[in-house]
């Protein structure tokens, strides 16, 4: 009698666990929906490769003119963190998808190889001259372009203490305040 029961039950009871798990998924579906930053479009996530771009560029010539393997490890990390975050948006645009470790990692990887790059040339010293970096900062129209980035960057780094990463108008403001930073930096180490 007992196992005529729980064999009536069974499947009863298989059928409370499918629903629950479809239950659980479309729970998960939802959340993940909700917490999809808005506003973000494939034009502020194709935008948001320009400074990628011009950095690359920029520590393209600057590792070919410092032989150093610990800058190049350091520029690696900063152009992957700026890779990864691109690709956040990207994700967010094309796949209506947040998976915050892209935007998060920034925290970390990004402060990493700026203090690697920072490292070497202490470590490396030896392979470059202040007096000939002094000379081609300070040369006109370099100078130009490198003060207008290092006030682009300081205005970023108000953003970083301030801004709400995932909110659309504060990434556009980064987006376009980082793309001319870049962008002057490049030109002032091409000039």
């Amino acid at each position: 009698m007992k196992e005529m029961n729980q064999r009536r039950h069974y499947p009863d009871m298989k059928q409370q666990r499918i629903q629950k798990q479809a239950s659980g998924l479309e729970h998960i579906k939802q959340h993940n929906e909700s917490t999809v930053p808005e506003g973000f479009s494939l034009a502020m996530a194709l935008t948001d490769c320009l400074p990628i771009l011009f950095f690359s560029i920029s520590s393209a010539v600057l590792a070919f003119r410092f032989n150093s393997f610990l800058f190049r490890i350091g520029i690696f990390l900063v152009i992957v963190a700026g890779i990864l975050k691109a690709g956040w948006k990207f994700t967010i645009v094309l796949v209506r998808k947040d998976l915050p470790f892209l935007n998060r990692q920034m925290r970390f990887l990004m402060p990493a190889g700026f203090s690697l790059m920072l490292i070497a040339l202490f470590a490396d010293r030896s392979r470059w001259s202040a007096a000939a970096v002094v000379r081609h900062i300070t040369a006109f129209p370099s100078l130009v372009f490198f003060l207008a980035g290092a006030a682009g960057i300081l205005l970023l780094s108000r953003f970083a203490c301030r801004g709400n990463g995932r909110d659309a108008r504060t990434n556009w403001k980064e987006q376009i305040i980082n793309g001319i930073s870049q962008l002057c930096i490049m030109l002032g180490i091409l000039l």
